[in-house]
């Protein structure tokens, strides 16, 4: 594997009484632990960590941390993230009372009104939510730890896989209210298991490659007249070497009605029987056109392709389906001829494909973080050894580490990489760099 950019990671003063010191030789680690032994909230630590979420971390049970990268060295003492949330506090308190004087007469004029709109899922309330200032002016401290980090994850995109079991609850513990999980979505380094983010997933990606179609198409539209005008020029007729049968009966049915069948199947002749000496020139630079605007599309139908693939290794009596044709990715039971709602899927089908659908139909191109707790829930045995080197196979993820306490998830070839996590537990102020 992959040397780590992360060297170590290590939480003192873990509920006030361990020390933690996780090494990381190289970009994968599994970390055992029965429950109760704090692995859940090392690895909140580390998350919160990573995405510098000093307000969520001045909540956890420790007293410093350090994270150490290949060049430098980043040191979180919660001590200086409260003193940090305490002035904040006080400086928005004196905001509130100078200001609150202002409207306390006026309230009662509005009490109906304010009736109507304290519901918590109230347009208003989402309105609000959704413009929360982002960029809060930390202290100098927290500026630098957060430069050192932002610096070292040079722009990689973190998931987090909170435990699948009683989701809502989860997303309580890391400190989510009502409110915001209805309106939490917006942050995509949590991944979100409802299946209609899933299905969102497949719409954007069948949009943008219609999309291109319909780009290519104004790029013919736009062009043919001075092409007449101008003449064609030379064409790369050699390109039709490289598209197959099956490439050619899909770039003809994305065209749709744009040309008549009589058409397709005379482009489709000469593209099968490579008679490119006698096109004329007109002809071919439209087989070109439709050619160069399949090959932008390609990536994307690879991405889906791969994703098919790897949820129909785990998929029973059902399979995953992407016709090429018409853009449509689909599930379908084999008992059915109809297309089967997300929703219907068993709880651990439907963490197959939210998981999945969200490293493989990325068109991010950074690379992911993936943190994941306990991914062993709702999993058969045999799933559970597939799920971490499927992940790995996307070619997509820079760093893995997960906790679990099932021997299953490392059942595979990266036993190498799994360790308990009370190996890495010392008592307070006897951990060694």
């Amino acid at each position: 594997m992959t040397k780590s950019f992360i060297k170590s990671f290590s939480v003192y003063g873990l509920f006030g009484k361990d020390d933690v010191h996780i090494p990381f030789d190289e970009n994968i680690k599994i970390l055992i632990g029965e429950n109760g032994v704090g692995k859940t909230q090392v690895l909140n630590i580390f998350y919160y960590t990573l995405t510098k979420n000093f307000f969520k971390l001045g909540e956890l049970p420790f007293e410093k941390i350090k994270i150490e990268f290949n060049d430098e060295l980043v040191i979180i003492e919660r001590k200086k993230i409260i003193e940090f949330l305490n002035e904040r506090k006080y400086f928005l308190k004196r905001k509130i009372i100078t200001g609150r004087d202002f409207i306390a007469d006026d309230l009662h004029e509005y009490e109906y009104e304010i009736e109507l709109i304290e519901g918590k899922n109230s347009y208003i309330t989402q309105k609000r939510k959704k413009r929360r200032p982002k960029n809060i002016e930390l202290s100098p401290y927290l500026v630098d730890c957060s430069n050192i980090i932002d610096n070292n994850l040079n722009k990689k995109n973190i998931l987090y896989f909170p435990t699948f079991r009683r989701v809502e609850e989860d997303l309580h513990n890391l400190g989510y209210d009502e409110e915001e999980l209805s309106l939490n979505k917006e942050d995509t380094r949590l991944i979100h298991f409802g299946m209609d983010d899933v299905q969102k997933r497949f719409d954007t990606v069948e949009k943008r490659i219609d999309s291109l179609l319909k780009e290519g198409f104004t790029k013919i539209s736009s062009e043919i007249l001075s092409k007449l005008v101008k003449g064609f020029g030379d064409t790369n007729k050699k390109i039709i070497d490289k598209i197959s049968e099956t490439d050619i009966d899909i770039i003809l049915a994305r065209v749709g009605d744009q040309i008549s069948d009589t058409e397709k199947s005379k482009i489709r002749e000469i593209v099968l029987n490579k008679e490119v000496s006698n096109i004329d020139n007109s002809l071919f630079y439209f087989i070109q056109t439709l050619v160069e605007i399949y090959e932008k599309q390609k990536k994307l139908d690879e991405s889906i392709n791969r994703f098919k693939e790897v949820c129909n290794g785990y998929l029973i009596s059902k399979q995953v389906f992407y016709d090429e044709s018409n853009i449509k990715i689909y599930i379908k039971s084999d008992k059915s001829s109809e297309p089967l709602a997300l929703n219907k899927l068993s709880s651990g089908e439907k963490q197959i494909i939210s998981i999945f659908s969200k490293i493989y139909l990325s068109e991010d191109e950074r690379q992911f973080i993936v943190l994941f707790d306990e991914p062993e829930l709702s999993l058969s045995m045999p799933w559970q050894k597939k799920l971490l080197p499927d992940i790995l196979a996307s070619k997509k993820c820079d760093f893995l580490l997960a906790v679990t306490h099932s021997p299953f998830i490392f059942d595979n070839e990266l036993d190498l990489y799994a360790m308990g996590l009370n190996e890495y537990i010392q008592s307070q102020n006897k951990v060694t760099a």
